[in-house]
């Protein structure tokens, strides 16, 4: 498979063929990427929507203060691109994989058409990037050890069999002091409970209320997944409660947002 880069880029260098690890699926997925599969084609229009305009602002919140020019990040799971798109153009060099291919054949259609190379102050400076690939897990990256400055990953580890997987596989390619910024899906949320309520109802009544809830089987109380990011190496120094279309200082509240967001660093 040919990434695609912009013009002059130097891409993020995978592991080499002959050591590269595996890509099987893992089948317990499959229906979530199908989910997202047919959504491709509507997905960036989402951000235009409040409770995905909350989700641009919290993963904003947690990424306040960090200086993004010249380190290379991984979106994982990255959809049409939105948040891959946010960080090439805060500084870094960003590589935005998803296991759907409709996603990043859009993610590759938006960045050619709407995200143009930077200009270069300095002959010296390192080369801007950003570039989408096809994989199978995110579980399974196709990246050295230590080779990451940072990684966003954004409401996929509530769809994927195995959330421990992926947080050992981030582990591994972060160098240390690395940043991990991840939303995950908020068990104490009100707001979620009233989703599972509606999608319940609406599967006694034959209707498709709130679909993705299918599909997203992992959640976390912040104290829980906090003390997971621990048991892999990740030291967390900021939560955010976000999501759904209620007011922004009722998402911040731990009962509120549907999602929460964690800045961790990796020891």
């Amino acid at each position: 498979m040919e990434p695609e880069t912009n013009p002059g880029d130097q891409p993020l260098q995978p592991i080499p063929a002959t050591s590269q690890r595996s890509r099987s699926p893992e089948h317990p997925a499959k229906d979530a990427v199908a989910y997202h599969r047919e959504l491709a084609r509507s997905w960036e229009q989402r951000y235009q929507k409040p409770a995905f305009k909350a989700r641009l602002r919290a993963f904003q919140e947690c990424l306040a203060g960090r200086d993004l020019h010249g380190q290379d990040w991984l979106d994982a799971g990255s959809g049409s691109g939105t948040l891959a798109r946010y960080l090439f153009e805060a500084g870094a060099r960003v590589l935005g994989v998803d296991a759907a291919q409709e996603m990043i054949v859009m993610a590759r259609e938006l960045a050619s058409s709407d995200v143009a190379t930077p200009d270069v102050a300095g002959k010296h400076d390192p080369p801007r990037q950003l570039r989408f690939e096809h994989i199978a897990t995110i579980a399974k990256l196709p990246l050295s050890d230590q080779s990451l400055d940072g990684i966003l990953c954004s409401s996929v580890l509530e769809y994927v069999p195995d959330p421990q997987a992926c947080l050992t596989e981030f582990a591994r390619v972060l160098r240390p002091g690395g940043l991990l910024v991840v939303s995950v899906a908020n068990r104490n949320s009100l707001v979620r409970w009233a989703q599972m309520g509606t999608h319940r109802l609406g599967r006694i009544l034959g209707e498709s209320w709130c679909a993705f809830l299918d599909h997203s089987h992992n959640e976390y109380t912040p104290a829980s997944f906090r003390a997971l990011l621990k048991e892999h190496g990740f030291t967390t120094s900021n939560v955010v409660a976000f999501g759904s279309p209620i007011p922004q200082w009722l998402q911040r509240r731990e009962f509120g947002g549907s999602l929460l967001a964690f800045r961790a660093v990796r020891e």
